[in-house]
C-alpha cells in the first residue's frame, strides 16, 4: 500500500503495488467474487492498512488481513525482496487452491447430475427438507459420530452443507474413523425446493 516509488526500490515477492488513495477507489465490482479470498495488506503506515480493513469488512472479506511490519519485518525474517513496478489491475481476481480433501463445484455437479457418487448433506433434517439434491443422504454433522458406519467405505463420497464448515466437521469425523474415500465442498449453496445454486 506504498507509494510507488518506495514499492519500486523493493517489495514483498508476488505484492502488487495499491496505494491507499487507489484502493480507496475500488468498488466490490473491482475486487474478486469469492468473499472468502485471502487478501494481506502490509504499508508503513498502519492507518492506511486500518482504512483497507475497513473497506474491506464493509465489503464482506471476512478472511482479509496484514502482515504487521511490512517489508522492514520480512526482510528482517530473512526474507528476499523483489524490486521493480508492479501496479495492481483494475480488476482483482483470487484463485483458491483446493486442499488435498476439497472437491472443485465443477466435479462435484458432475457427481450430482451423475452417478458412483454418494452425495452426504451435513445440514440439519429441516434444511435437508426443504431442498436437496436427488439421490443424497441426509446425516447431519453432529449426528456423524454415531452414524458413520451409513457412509460406505467403497466408494467415492462428496459432503456438502450450506457453507463447508458443517461438512468440514462431518469429514473430520470420518477421517477419524478411517475413511480415505471421503472430500468435501465448501462453498455456498442455497436450495429452494429441487433448484439449487452453488457459489464459491
Amino acid at each position: 500500500m506504498r507509494t510507488a516509488d518506495k514499492f519500486a526500490t523493493g517489495h514483498i515477492p508476488r505484492a502488487f503495488n495499491l496505494p491507499v488513495a487507489e484502493l480507496l477507489k475500488y468498488q466490490e465490482s473491482n475486487l474478486p467474487e469469492y468473499k472468502g479470498s485471502l487478501i494481506v495488506f502490509y504499508s508503513d503506515n498502519q492507518a492506511d492498512v486500518d482504512k483497507a480493513l475497513e473497506l474491506m469488512r464493509d465489503y464482506g472479506f471476512t478472511k482479509a488481513t496484514y502482515f504487521p511490519g511490512g517489508l522492514a519485518k520480512w526482510q528482517k525474517l530473512g526474507n528476499v525482496a523483489e524490486g521493480g513496478p508492479k501496479p495492481a489491475p483494475a480488476k482483482l481476481t483470487y484463485v483458491r487452491k483446493l486442499a488435498p480433501y476439497e472437491i472443485s463445484i465443477a466435479d462435484f455437479m458432475k457427481a450430482v447430475t451423475g452417478s458412483g457418487v454418494l452425495i452426504v448433506d451435513a445440514r440439519s433434517t429441516g434444511e435437508f427438507a426443504a431442498g436437496k439434491f436427488r439421490g443424497a443422504v441426509n446425516i447431519p454433522s453432529e449426528e456423524m459420530e454415531k452414524r458413520f458406519a451409513e457412509v460406505p467405505k467403497d466408494k467415492p463420497v462428496y459432503i456438502h452443507c450450506a457453507t463447508g464448515s458443517r461438512a468440514e466437521m462431518a469429514y473430520d469425523i470420518l477421517k477419524g474413523k478411517g475413511y480415505t474415500n471421503v472430500k468435501l465442498l465448501k462453498a455456498n449453496i442455497s436450495f429452494e425446493g429441487d433448484k439449487y445454486k452453488i457459489t464459491e
